[in-house]
């Protein structure tokens, strides 16, 4: 016998819990034996053996999923009161200590916590293999799990778990009968939603998990139903932090092989976790869990991975009072999961898991979806504009099969400011202009008045085209000068002056707001210009008069007045070029302007006119300035009108000279002063 007094202490808690563990695996086969004797009492004798060894091995491995420190408790009845499963599902969980129902994101949560399918992002299938407990039990342990998330109708799993194992029967004279299998296995089909709870500040995922279960010893077998509930939290307030609660078997399977009945009692397991994703792709996540078994004492688990990038993943655990490890690869979509599970009595277990990935993600399904709405909006904005370029078609042609070519001239220039380039538009326009040319020229019996008038026409029709008013005036007025009744001269007579009243109210407005702000030079020249358009205008020369004693009476240094009205004869010079089409000398001009005054706004902004006149537009640019002008509709169509404004300003920083776009401008800005006057 060993020396009493080389006894440690730590070497009496090591043997009594060895005593106790035994005591408990004697226990659950003494249980058993005496329930297979009542059996056979009705039974067949000779198959006493076989069902005995069948249960024996039973209760031999639930005695080793209890812990060591709980085996005492078998004797009173608490032992064996697990699940045969408790262990789990998935190599990544195991090692991690089993500390698993708030983050199960893997086909494994159809086990842990059936709410927890919410976290699965991608299609998948999962399948585990454990000899448990090496060579002690001789029994495999095996899972097959797949998860099938959706963006809207939730997440849906299933899963199969089994254990067993074979062993060798005997008659009454303990004669080899052959081998027998023991099994247990629970199929399950799991369902998880989630939604915002306002109650619980957070997201809340809600699951079921419905499982039949198996429990066979040759020949005989019993099968069960059984019934998971889970709940997965995660605050609004802590995006990282999960809580997750799964009440396992809340409805367990009930088994009757024999005589005597074998329950699953219920298991409530809650944890929480905790997730730091890095900017690297790379993750560390922090787990515990405690489980109240109903039958059996509390159980404490923790475990921590460090996940570098999607490709390795290092874990570690503690399962009780056991220790765990594991590590995972992930690559092109395959994973491969590894846990050691040590116990002190039986040993240690390797399970290993195999997981492939397939599919889209839900994220990329999110992208998706997102595109797809993105491109139908575009293609309704496409429609929108589409619709309102043919009304304006549709009118023009049927202006035109009235004989109405001025009205049908106006809605095809309109279908060429939506659409510039328009081939069909560009010949109707051409068509409707001939065609007004000659029905001039029908209405003019004089050959000679008619040449005269005709050349005028087709001028004033040209200068109105190319937005060139005042050019255009004075071809009206040359043909009313000739023929007082001509209809069609007086019409666009009349449309002209209203396209420079426009003008002139618009540089009246400019003018007295420079003068205000005492930048006389500038506001002599929108003056000048006014004087150009409407040579009548009274107000413009008593202001150009004004203006030319202010300058002088503001500096009696004759070099600064020199320059001053020097400036300003150019820039009236300039001004009535660019009316000409005498855009190059137009520019020598402002160019000199801006060599005397550098920050003559006005004059830069002739110029970059004056520029644009003498330099085609490139294709770049005109295709810039369609996109411009379709975003700038799209924001008019929805009575956005300061966005719309925005995107044709940056038109006019391209093609200054661009008056449709100047008319779309005023346009929207009357319209956003009618709202702000309703607002009020």
């Amino acid at each position: 016998m060993p020396d009493p007094s080389r006894t440690k202490p730590g070497d009496v808690q090591n043997r009594r819990c060895e005593i106790n563990f035994k005591n408990a695996v004697l226990s659950t086969l003494q249980k058993s034996e005496r329930m297979m004797m009542r059996w056979n009492e009705h039974r067949n004798p000779t198959r006493h053996s076989r069902l005995f060894l069948g249960a024996a091995l039973l209760a031999a491995f639930v005695a080793l999923t209890v812990p060591v420190n709980q085996a005492a408790n078998a004797e009173e009845g608490d032992g064996g009161t697990r699940s045969v499963f408790s262990i789990g599902a998935g190599s990544r969980a195991i090692s991690l200590g089993r500390a698993f129902v708030s983050i199960a994101d893997d086909a494994s949560a159809v086990y842990w916590n059936p709410a927890a399918l919410r976290n699965v992002q991608d299609k998948q299938i999962m399948g585990m293999y454990m000899p448990v407990f090496g060579d002690f039990t001789g029994a495999d342990f095996t899972f097959f799990g797949a998860a099938y998330p959706t963006l809207s109708a939730g997440v849906f799993g299933l899963g199969f778990m089994r254990v067993g194992t074979t062993f060798q029967g005997f008659d009454a004279d303990s004669r080899p009968t052959g081998e027998g299998d023991y099994s247990e296995s629970q199929f399950m089909i799991a369902y998880a939603i989630e939604r915002h709870s306002r109650f619980f500040l957070g997201s809340l995922a809600t699951g079921v998990s419905f499982k039949i279960a198996n429990q066979k010893v040759s020949p005989y077998s019993s099968t069960a139903p059984g019934l998971d509930l889970g709940f997965r939290l995660i605050p609004d307030a802590a995006k990282s932090i999960s809580i997750g609660v799964n009440l396992q078997d809340l409805s367990g399977p009930r088994h009757k092989l024999a005589l005597d009945a074998d329950r699953t009692y219920r298991t409530i397991m809650a944890g929480m976790g905790y997730t730091k994703v890095f900017s690297s792709g790379s993750a560390i996540r922090l787990n515990i869990q405690t489980d109240f078994p109903e039958k059996a004492d509390r159980e404490f688990h923790v475990g921590a991975e460090y996940a570098h990038s999607k490709y390795l993943a290092l874990r570690i655990g503690m399962d009780r009072s056991d220790f765990t490890f594991g590590i995972g690869v992930n690559v092109a979509g395959f994973g491969f999961d590894y846990a050691m599970l040590s116990r002190d009595e039986p040993g240690s277990s390797h399970p290993v898991t195999f997981t492939t990935h397939f599919g889209k993600t839900l994220y990329e399904q999110r992208e998706i979806l997102a595109d797809e709405r993105r491109r139908e909006q575009e293609d309704a904005v496409r429609r929108a504009f589409a619709s309102r370029v043919e009304e304006h078609r549709n009118k023009a042609k049927a202006h035109e099969a009235e004989g109405n070519f001025p009205l049908a001239l106006d809605e095809w220039k309109i279908v060429l400011e939506y659409m510039p380039g328009d081939a069909e538009a560009e010949a109707h326009v051409r068509d409707a202009t001939q065609q007004l040319v000659r029905e001039q020229e029908a209405a003019n019996r004089d050959i000679e008045k008619q040449a005269v008038i005709s050349t005028h026409f087709s001028q004033g029709l040209s200068f109105y085209q190319q937005n060139d008013y005042v050019r255009a005036r004075d071809e009206w007025r040359a043909i009313l000068a000739i023929d007082s009744t001509h209809a069609e001269a007086r019409e666009y007579l009349l449309r002209t002056r209203e396209k420079i009243d426009e003008r002139i109210s618009t540089h009246l407005q400019r003018a007295n707001s420079l003068e205000r702000q005492n930048r006389l030079t500038e506001a002599y020249g929108e003056w000048t210009y006014i004087q150009l358009l409407d040579a009548a205008n009274r107000e413009a020369e008593q202001a150009i008069r004004r203006i030319q004693r202010k300058i002088e009476t503001q500096s009696q240094d004759l070099e600064v007045v020199s320059r001053r009205l020097r400036i300003v004869n150019l820039y009236s010079d300039a001004l009535r070029k660019y009316n000409q089409g005498e855009y190059e000398s137009c520019v020598k001009d402002l160019e000199q302007i801006l060599r005397l005054q550098p920050s003559h706004e006005e004059a830069k902004t002739l110029l970059a006119m004056a520029k644009r006149k003498i330099t085609p537009l490139t294709t770049e640019e005109e295709q810039r300035i369609q996109k411009l002008y379709l975003k700038g509709m799209q924001y008019f169509s929805k009575d956005q009108y300061a966005e719309a404004i925005a995107e044709w300003e940056k038109i006019l920083e391209i093609d200054p000279g661009n008056e449709s776009v100047r008319r779309n401008i005023e346009e929207a800005r009357e319209r956003l002063r009618q709202l702000e006057r309703q607002s009020k």
